[in-house]
């Protein structure tokens, strides 16, 4: 897990003018290394994660809150939109997370119980050992049918075609 990893997952979301804006992917990264598996939730985690954006967003954009995006236009960055940006940046750890059993319930459960799009995609890629094979075909749907076509097959975890 490091701030290039933290970076790349919220790129898409934040922009890549926020994303490498000095020291945000840094202090985000600090958040997910925070992280003790004896005494956090990851939905305590989750809620810490959007605390720290909500301010650093803040710092960062100002109160207007606008994002300059990387296609040259910039919208404003929605209260509403916190939740999936922190899922967002969840992600750098749960894919970091050595599997085992245990390891696999408490991101399944997460999963079950928050519909994290994060956990979905980390036990796909780095869990599917412990998926039985009708659970994996249905995430593999739930993929296909609410994740952008571009970045389906990396979350699937193939790769795409040349």
């Amino acid at each position: 897990m490091t701030a290039s990893s933290v970076r790349d997952a919220l790129r898409l979301r934040l922009g890549s003018a926020v994303a490498e804006y000095p020291g945000f992917s840094e202090g985000v990264l600090r958040v997910l290394r925070g992280y003790v598996s004896s005494r956090d939730t990851f939905h305590d985690l989750s809620l810490r994660m959007e605390d720290y954006l909500f301010n650093a967003l803040y710092d960062c954009l100002g109160p207007a809150m606008t994002l300059p995006l990387d296609g040259g236009m910039s919208r404003r960055f929605l209260m509403s939109e916190l939740p999936a940006a922190a899922d967002e940046a969840l992600f750098p750890l749960f894919e970091a997370l050595s599997p085992s059993a245990a390891q696999y319930a408490r991101l399944h459960d997460y999963w079950m119980s928050s519909g994290s799009p994060s956990a979905l995609r980390a036990l796909l890629l780095n869990y599917r050992d412990y998926l039985p094979p009708e659970e994996s075909a249905l995430m593999e749907r739930i993929i296909r049918e609410n994740v952008p076509v571009a970045l389906q097959d990396t979350w699937l975890g193939k790769k795409p075609p040349r």
